[in-house]
């Protein structure tokens, strides 16, 4: 006599393997969404972070004043040496905003910052992140991993 069909037991064994795998998968594509948006949000933090070192090491080669300003309304922040040249400008996608006022720094003809400050950004999942810009040569601080 032949079967035709499957036994209970090879029904349920399959049906727990695919739930295996399924979860298995699901949490393999949360992981990588995750690790995503640290290394998006991780590069403006960096960039930010080279855009004031570029600043301070242009105001030292060219012994002249520079400035680093910060717009919330427009989400950029830019460095502009001497008065009237602008450098470099980063423009922040929508999904990460700047939530402190409108900041100005002045940055020496050595080299250094006359103002200490702190650059506070915040994504769309609510993280926010906190640049320091310390009075000095090479003061930059980074602080994450807080949530709003």
């Amino acid at each position: 006599m032949k079967k035709y069909g499957f036994t209970l037991i090879e029904t349920v064994v399959s049906i727990f393997i695919l739930t295996i795998l399924f979860s298995v998968g699901v949490s393999l594509s949360k992981l990588g969404s995750n690790l995503s948006h640290d290394m998006e949000n991780t590069a403006y933090v960096y960039e930010i972070q080279n855009l004031l070192s570029y600043g301070k090491a242009v105001c030292k080669e060219k012994n002249k004043y520079g400035k680093i300003t910060v717009k919330c309304s427009e989400n950029e922040i830019r460095f502009i040496e001497g008065w009237d040249n602008i450098e470099k400008i980063i423009n922040l996608p929508k999904e990460i905003k700047i939530i402190n006022n409108d900041i100005s720094v002045l940055i020496t003809p050595n080299g250094k910052i006359s103002k200490g400050t702190t650059i506070k950004l915040i994504d769309k999942y609510g993280e926010r992140q906190d640049i320091t810009i310390g009075v000095g040569v090479d003061l930059i601080g980074i602080k994450d991993g807080k949530f709003v």
